[in-house]
């Protein structure tokens, strides 16, 4: 709407005597519509009212109706639970996840959830023992305030683990304990003791986390006889409930357990437990200060080890020792301290290992890994400083025909480190087919690498290009590196012409990016790729 004052509105202009009665006469008119419209809108109340009020209950005879016919009623009851198990809270792995001491008995979390949506689904949550076969038990400090709160929440957490446990029925099950605040005494700590070892024979897995010293509980579920754990496989304690002595009748000789964690660092205790190491397939001592020579002592212990976490702080073999057949592992890790200067190289000659896929190094300077244990490998993970990886991946990648997952990162330090040497087009050209392989890849493909690769070719007999049967690689490098687009292009493009492995190509640089350059997240030829930047100097400043 016009007005004569538009120029005034909204400001401190005070208006005139004159000014003030063209105002009011202006609004007369206004004033008076708007009265009108209010009468009709009362008018207009209880036919409005009384239509909403008719839209509600038709909504309500809808609804109910309406839910008859969701497809979900349709599913049998064997689809519905196999649902249902997808919906629990992804457990932490034995080996390979660290413990989760957020990890609860929770009513917003599966399995507890699902048995509050509807009868149907609290039928079928309680009738499948399956669901409730993980007990997460924490004990945590959050809204205790004294002495008599800690013993309510003792007992109200070992009412909730009884009706979990028995809603497992008589299958194996995985408990974790996370006891994050003393106990109110060694009544509640024995309580909770009697409580949790009357399912030992039910126990599978056993995982315990303490930040405080409660040797009551940990002393109490050690000496346990080995008969009272007849199905454990797989055992992670605190490392302080280990150092008191143990004899041959204690929980360590479980006949069944096939998997242990240790995370401390002294080997002369670790080697004297009483463990039954003919038998262990899963064994983490990743935390040990220990040299190859004593690992390689544990290896012969343990000659069914499937999985295998070690840490090696001294390097002692040199010479050439017999070596040591181990049938059964499919998976090492290997880390060494960074100040150590020597990589161990006798020790992974020294080793057989015919069945290893899955290696990961976590190494300063790169060993040298043999065509004994490069040529069973799937996946390769590597951690090390840039002038190892630029010197020394083609030679292993040369003897790993069948990998088909390659991660190669930088040790944090040196991906700051501004005059690193770093893999760029001619290392990820060695991962290409060569031209007159495949004639539609681009000439940058073959150049930087070709006397390297044709050497390697020639010594070891195997394609023009390395790892053949790859389908995904991740590569992370350094701040002064870049790799043209072009050349990510027909990389990927070279490999999918020739074969149709490779799934995933992702690639990270330790910097911001520079002018023309953009992260990019897209699928190429069918392939995923991901490239990004961080900025790892702002993130570590």
């Amino acid at each position: 709407m016009l007005s004569p004052f538009s120029s005034h509105l909204g400001t401190n202009y005070s208006a005139s005597e004159l000014e003030k009665a063209q105002i009011q006469q202006l609004l007369k008119g206004h004033i008076e519509d708007n009265q009108r419209i209010d009468c009709e809108i009362e008018e207009l109340r209880p036919r409005l009212e009384a239509l909403i009020h008719k839209r509600e209950e038709n909504d309500r005879f809808i609804e109910p109706h309406l839910a008859l016919l969701a497809p979900i009623r349709g599913l049998p009851c064997e689809i519905l639970r196999t649902i249902f198990s997808h919906c629990l809270p992804t457990p932490a792995r034995f080996l390979e996840d660290s413990f989760d001491i957020q990890a609860c008995m929770s009513a917003t979390q599966a399995p507890m959830l699902l048995t509050f949506i509807c009868q149907l689904w609290r039928e079928i949550a309680l009738d499948s023992p399956e669901l409730w076969q993980r007990v997460p038990i924490t004990f945590s400090p959050s809204k205790l305030q004294s002495l008599t709160d800690v013993d309510l929440a003792v007992q109200n957490t070992s009412q909730l683990a009884t009706l979990w446990l028995s809603r497992a029925r008589n299958r194996p099950v995985a408990i974790s304990i996370s006891l994050l605040y003393p106990m109110a005494g060694r009544t509640q700590s024995d309580k909770f003791l009697a409580f949790i070892t009357r399912y030992s024979s039910q126990w599978e897995e056993l995982r315990m986390f303490s930040t405080i010293e409660d040797p009551g509980l940990l002393d109490g579920i050690l000496s346990l006889p080995p008969s009272s754990v007849p199905n454990l496989r797989n055992l992670d304690v605190p490392a302080r409930a280990l150092w008191r002595p143990f004899d041959k009748k204690c929980l360590l000789r479980g006949p069944s357990i096939r998997g242990f964690l240790y995370k401390w660092t002294n080997y002369d205790h670790f080697a004297k437990l009483p463990l039954q190491w003919s038998q262990l397939t899963d064994l983490y001592i990743g935390s040990l200060n220990t040299t190859d020579t004593n690992i390689r002592k544990i290896f012969a212990r343990c000659p069914r080890l499937e999985r295998c976490h070690i840490r090696i702080s001294t390097v002692e073999i040199f010479e050439p020792l017999p070596r040591l057949r181990l049938s059964y592992l499919v998976l090492l890790d290997i880390r060494q301290p960074g100040r150590t200067p020597d990589p161990p190289t006798g020790f992974l000659a020294s080793l057989d290992l015919p069945s290893l896929k899955d290696l990961t190094i976590y190494i300063r300077n790169l060993p040298a890994v043999g065509e004994s244990l490069a040529s069973t490998l799937r996946r390769l993970t590597v951690f090390s400083d840039p002038c190892s990886i630029a010197t020394g991946m083609l030679e292993t990648l040369a003897l790993t025909a069948r990998l088909e997952s390659l991660e190669l990162c930088y040790d944090i330090p040196y991906l700051l480190w501004p005059h690193s040497p770093h893999y760029d087009t001619a290392f990820l050209a060695a991962l290409t087919p060569r031209q007159e392989e495949n004639s539609s890849a681009s000439r940058n493909t073959s150049s930087g690498s070709e006397p390297l690769l044709a050497r390697l070719m020639e010594r070891w007999n195997y394609p023009s290009y390395l790892c053949p049967n790859l389908q995904d690689i991740k590569l992370q490098t350094g701040a002064q590196s870049s790799i043209a687009d072009e050349v990510i292009f027909d990389f990927i493009k070279g490999r999918r012409e020739r074969f149709t492995t490779l799934r995933s190509f992702s690639l990270e640089y330790a910097r911001p990016a520079g002018d023309g350059e953009r992260e990019m997240q897209g699928v190429f030829q069918g392939v995923k790729v991901n490239i990004k930047y961080i900025n790892y100097k702002a993130r570590f400043n």
